[in-house]
C-alpha cells in the first residue's frame, strides 16, 4: 500500500511538473484581455475587490455545470484557467504582437506553483462568463508588479534600467498608463473602444476556440523576451540605426496587480484560492520527483526533502521568493503596503506601491498568503459541510467570520497565523526552504550567484531565516498594520436580536436641480456606498439610479454589485434647471404595473420589496411641485399600496415638506448633514430598507378554474442570526374564508410570527402569533388568522421569520443559498381567494364601496 501510495505521488508530481511547463507561453484566451482596448483599458475593467470577485463566482456557481462543485474544485478551476503571474507591460509594439512581456522571477515561481495545484480547468463553462468577466477574473488572480510610469505621474526620470521604446518621436504618446494604452483619450476614442468591444470581442468568447480569435492571435503567442541570437540581425541593425530611443520611465509608486480590495487589507488573491484548492487535494511531495532534472549538484538530503502544496502555494514560496533575490542586494524582503486610486473603496481599480522598489513578499501578499494558508489548513475540518467558495470568502472576509469556526475572518488573521496551535512555524520555514531549493535552481532572473566554496544550502537556510524574522517583526508592528486594516482577536460579537434581512428593490432618484456638479457627485458617492451595502445578487436585492426629471434609468440594475457601484461613480450625470418629481411617480407607476403583469404570467408567488430612495440636495421644490406630487403620490399609494418612499435630503431642502409622503418619517427621511461619512449615512438607509416588508401573494386568487394551490409557493433563506419581513396584502385574499397559511421550515430552525396590526410582528408582544418548528421538514400552520375581511379594506398579514442564531443542521444544498448555515423557508397556503377587481393592487374606493354594500345586503337577507 505504501508502495502503490509512493507511485502515485510520483506520477502525481510528474504529471504535474510536466502541465506546468504551459505556463512558460501566455495562452491566447489570457492575451485576449491585453490585446483588445475594450478588455485591457482600465475605465472599462471591472473593480479589483473581494465584492467583484464574489459576484463573477456566485454567478458560475448557479451555472448547471458547477452546481454541485465544492469550493476547492471551483477554486482550482478558476486557478487553472484565468492564473498567470508575471506578465507586465512591453515596450515593444507592432501590428502583430500583443504589447506584453514575463517578468520571469513571476514567471519562475508561478511554473513552481502551478505544479503543486490540484484540479484542471478543462471542463470550465466557459459559455458561463463573459469575456469582461473572464478578464476581470484573470487581472484579479494573477500577481505582478508593473513599474512603468502612469500618466497621473507626468515628470521624466531617467535610469539605466529604463525600458526603450522604439518610437518615431511624432509616433510618441504624451503618456502611457499601466496597460499599455494612451491615456490622451477622447469621447471619440472611447465610443470608438466601445465599438471594438461589441464588434469584435463580444463574439470571441473563448479566443483559444474560435476562428475568429485563431486569426486575431495568429503570431500573438511568441515570446517578448528572447535570446539575442534568436532576434532577426536586420532587426537589430534596424534598431541601433535609429537616431533616438524614447524610454518608460520608472513609476515611483508602481502597480501592482493580482490584488484585491476586501475591508480588512489589500490581499493577494491567487494565493487564497490557491490554500483553498490545496486544502481538500493535501499532495506531499519530494523535491527530486517535483524538480525533475536538478541544474545544481545538491546532496541526497536536500533531494529527498518533501514539500506539501497546502505551504508551497501560499506564503511559503512568498518567503522563499524575497529571501532568495532580495537579501544578497541588501534590499528589504518584506513591503510595502499601497493606496487604491479610489481612497473610499467603491471603485477600486489600481493598487499603487508607496516604495519604487518593492519586495516580493508586499503586505498584500503577506495577507494573502496568510489567508490562504490558514484556509488552507483548515478546509479538511470544513469538508463535511456543503460550502460553496463564495460561501467560504464571502465569510471569512466579513465580520462574524467563517460559519463553523467563528474565529476564522480576515481581521483576525495575524493572531490566528501567530498562534503555534493553528499555524507550526517551524513547518513553515521548513516548506518555504525546500521551496528556495527548487525557486534557485531554476535559475531565474536575479538569482545569486554563489561562490563554489559556499554550502549553498545552509545559505538558503540563513536567507529563510532573515526573511521570516522580517515577516513576523512587521506582523508585531501594530502601526504599520493598522494602516492596512484593523486587526480584531477572538470570536466575534453576535447580536443578541436578529436583524432584519429583508431584500429590496431600492430605486435611487438623484437630484439633477443642483448647484453644481459637486453636489451631483457626492449623491453619487453616497449612492455608491448604498450599491455595496446591501445584498445585491442574481436572486436578492436590485438598484438602480433614476433621473430626478422623468424616473428615466440612468444606470441599469447589475448583479454585481461592485461593478454597479463602478458604474454609478463613473457615469456622467448632467445637472439640469429643474427637477419633475411627480413625473418620476408617473413613470414608476407605469412600471410597477408591468411587473405585477410580469408576476402573473411567472406565476410567482413573492417578491422583493419596492424601496424608491429621493435623493434631494440642491434647491428646496416649489408649491405646484409638491401639488403636483402629492396628487401622484395618492394614485401610487392607491395601486401600489406596497411601495414605500424614503427621502434623504441635504444643504438647504427642508425634511418637514416630505413627512406626509412616508409612514414613518422619523425613520423614513434622512438629514445627510447629520452624518460624520456618506458611507456611514448609507449603512442606517440601508438598515432601513432591509427592514422594510416584501410581499406574498397568489397571483391566481382570482380564477375560476380549479388549480393546485399548493403549487404556487415562494422559497425564502434566512441567516442565522437575521430576519426577514413580508406582508400578505388584503388584494390577494380579500374573499378567503378558510384560509391556511404554511410555512414549511428546512435546514435549520426558525420562527413564524404573524400579524395584523404590528408590522412587524414581534415574538414578545400579544398583537402577534408566533411558532417555532422543532425538526427540519416540519410545517408551521396558521388556520384561517386572522378572519379575512370582505370589505378588502382590511390590513394586510404582516409576517416575520427568523432563524435561529446557530444551529447543527444539515447545510442548505441550494444554489440560492447565500452561505451553508442558512435556513430554507417554504411558504404555502390553502384556500386564498380574491376578486377579479383586486388582482393588479389595492382596490379602488368605488370598488371597496360595492363590496361593502354587497356584502351588508347578503348579510341582511341571510
Amino acid at each position: 500500500m505504501f508502495y502503490l501510495k509512493t507511485v502515485l505521488v510520483f506520477f502525481w508530481a510528474l504529471f504535474n511538473v510536466s502541465v506546468g511547463m504551459s505556463v512558460r507561453r501566455v495562452p491566447d484566451n489570457i492575451n485576449v484581455c491585453y490585446d483588445y482596448p475594450a478588455l485591457a483599458a482600465q475605465q472599462f475593467q471591472h473593480p479589483n475587490s473581494i465584492h467583484s470577485m464574489l459576484s463573477i463566482i456566485r454567478k458560475l456557481e448557479v451555472h448547471p455545470t458547477v452546481t454541485t462543485w465544492d469550493a476547492a474544485r471551483l477554486a482550482s478551476s478558476l486557478l487553472r484557467r484565468f492564473r498567470y503571474d508575471g506578465i507586465e507591460d512591453s515596450e515593444s509594439q507592432s501590428a502583430y504582437t500583443t504589447p506584453i512581456q514575463k517578468n520571469l522571477p513571476e514567471t519562475d515561481k508561478y511554473s513552481l506553483i502551478w505544479s503543486l495545484l490540484p484540479g484542471t480547468a478543462a471542463d470550465f463553462p466557459e459559455d458561463a462568463l463573459t469575456p469582461d468577466e473572464k478578464c476581470a477574473l484573470h487581472f484579479m488572480l494573477s500577481y505582478s508588479v508593473n513599474g512603468t510610469m502612469r500618466a497621473e505621474e507626468r515628470f521624466p526620470r531617467q535610469l539605466a534600467r529604463e525600458r526603450s521604446l522604439d518610437l518615431n518621436e511624432e509616433d510618441l504618446p504624451l503618456f502611457v498608463d499601466a496597460s499599455g494604452i494612451s491615456t490622451n483619450y477622447t469621447q471619440n476614442d472611447t465610443e470608438e473602444n466601445k465599438k471594438i468591444y461589441e464588434d469584435n470581442v463580444l463574439v470571441h468568447q473563448d479566443a483559444a476556440e474560435t476562428d475568429e480569435a485563431n486569426e486575431v492571435s495568429e503570431g500573438v503567442a511568441i515570446e517578448t523576451v528572447l535570446n539575442e541570437e534568436e532576434e532577426d540581425p536586420g532587426k537589430s541593425r534596424k534598431r541601433r540605426a535609429l537616431p533616438i530611443n524614447y524610454a518608460l520611465p520608472i513609476s515611483k509608486s508602481p502597480l501592482q496587480r493580482g490584488v484585491i480590495y476586501t475591508p480588512y487589507g489589500t490581499v493577494a488573491a491567487g494565493p487564497v484560492l490557491s490554500g483553498i484548492a490545496a486544502g481538500l487535494e493535501p499532495q506531499t511531495v519530494r523535491l527530486r520527483d517535483w524538480m525533475g532534472s536538478v541544474y545544481y549538484n545538491w546532496s541526497d538530503t536536500v533531494l529527498d526533502r518533501s514539500i506539501n502544496n497546502i505551504w508551497g502555494t501560499t506564503i511559503a514560496s512568498d518567503i522563499a521568493q524575497s529571501g532568495l533575490l532580495r537579501i544578497h542586494l541588501s534590499h528589504t524582503t518584506v513591503g510595502p503596503s499601497g493606496s487604491w486610486n479610489d481612497s473610499l473603496g467603491i471603485c477600486p481599480r489600481e493598487f499603487a506601491l508607496h516604495n519604487e522598489d518593492p519586495s516580493y513578499l508586499t503586505n498584500a501578499e503577506i495577507y494573502g498568503g496568510i489567508d490562504g494558508l490558514l484556509l488552507g489548513l483548515k478546509m479538511r475540518d470544513w469538508d463535511k459541510e456543503y460550502l460553496k467558495l463564495s460561501d467560504l470568502l464571502s465569510s471569512y472576509y466579513s465580520e462574524t467570520g467563517v460559519a463553523k469556526d467563528r474565529s476564522y475572518r480576515a481581521c483576525n488573521r495575524i493572531s490566528n497565523f501567530l498562534d503555534p496551535n493553528k499555524v507550526n512555524h517551524n513547518i513553515l520555514k521548513e516548506e518555504a526552504l525546500t521551496f528556495l531549493v527548487a525557486y534557485y535552481d531554476k535559475d531565474t532572473e536575479g538569482n545569486p550567484v554563489f561562490k563554489p566554496s559556499l554550502d549553498k544550502f545552509v545559505k538558503a537556510k540563513q536567507f529563510i531565516d532573515t526573511t521570516y524574522n522580517d515577516l513576523t517583526k512587521l506582523l508585531n508592528n501594530k502601526e504599520i498594520i493598522r494602516d492596512d486594516f484593523v486587526p480584531c482577536t477572538g470570536l466575534p460579537t453576535l447580536p443578541t436580536t436578529e436583524i432584519p434581512r429583508t431584500d429590496t428593490d431600492l430605486l435611487f432618484v438623484i437630484d439633477q436641480f443642483t448647484f453644481s456638479n459637486e453636489e451631483v457627485q457626492r449623491q453619487t458617492e453616497l449612492a455608491g456606498f448604498l450599491a455595496l451595502d446591501l445584498n445585491i445578487g442574481i436572486t436578492t436585492s436590485q438598484m438602480e439610479v433614476l433621473s430626478s426629471l422623468d424616473g428615466s434609468v440612468i444606470v441599469p440594475q447589475s448583479a454585481n454589485k461592485a461593478q454597479l457601484a463602478c458604474s454609478i461613480r463613473n457615469t456622467v450625470i448632467s445637472i439640469h434647471n429643474q427637477r419633475k418629481l411627480h413625473n418620476v411617480l408617473a413613470t414608476l407607476r407605469t412600471r410597477f404595473d408591468r411587473d405585477k403583469i410580469e408576476e402573473r404570467n411567472n406565476k410567482t408567488s413573492g417578491a422583493n420589496g419596492k424601496t424608491v430612495l429621493f435623493s434631494l440636495s440642491g434647491r428646496s421644490p416649489s408649491t405646484q411641485e409638491i401639488e403636483d406630487f402629492t396628487k401622484e403620490y395618492e394614485l401610487l399609494k392607491n395601486e401600489h399600496p406596497d411601495v414605500r418612499l424614503l427621502f434623504a435630503v441635504a444643504g438647504t431642502v427642508s425634511s418637514e415638506i416630505y413627512k406626509s409622503f412616508v409612514q414613518e418619517p422619523e425613520k423614513d427621511i434622512f438629514k445627510l448633514n447629520l452624518f460624520t461619512t456618506y458611507k456611514e449615512a448609507a449603512s442606517i438607509i440601508g438598515d432601513r430598507a432591509r427592514s422594510l416588508s416584501a410581499k406574498l401573494f397568489y397571483p391566481e386568487c382570482y380564477s375560476d378554474v380549479a388549480l393546485d394551490e399548493a403549487s404556487f409557493a415562494h422559497t425564502i433563506y434566512v441567516t442565522p442570526g437575521t430576519q426577514k419581513f413580508y406582508k400578505i396584502m388584503p388584494s390577494t385574499m380579500h374573499l378567503s374564508q378558510n384560509l391556511k397559511i404554511k410555512f414549511t421550515i428546512l435546514h435549520g430552525n426558525a420562527e413564524v410570527c404573524l400579524s395584523r396590526i404590528q408590522e412587524p410582528p414581534v415574538s414578545s408582544s400579544a398583537l402577534s402569533v408566533c411558532q417555532k418548528n422543532v425538526n427540519g421538514g416540519d410545517i408551521i400552520e396558521f388556520t384561517n388568522y386572522p378572519a379575512p375581511c370582505m370589505s378588502g379594506s382590511c390590513s394586510p398579514i404582516y409576517v416575520a421569520i427568523k432563524a435561529a442564531q446557530e444551529t447543527d443542521s444539515e447545510s442548505c444544498p441550494d444554489p440560492q443559498c447565500d452561505s451553508p448555515d442558512q435556513v430554507k423557508v417554504v411558504w404555502t397556503h390553502e384556500g386564498m381567494v380574491c376578486s377579479k377587481d383586486f388582482r393588479s393592487g389595492a382596490p379602488t374606493q368605488l370598488v371597496s364601496h360595492v363590496i361593502l354594500l354587497v356584502f351588508t345586503l347578503l348579510l341582511i337577507i341571510f
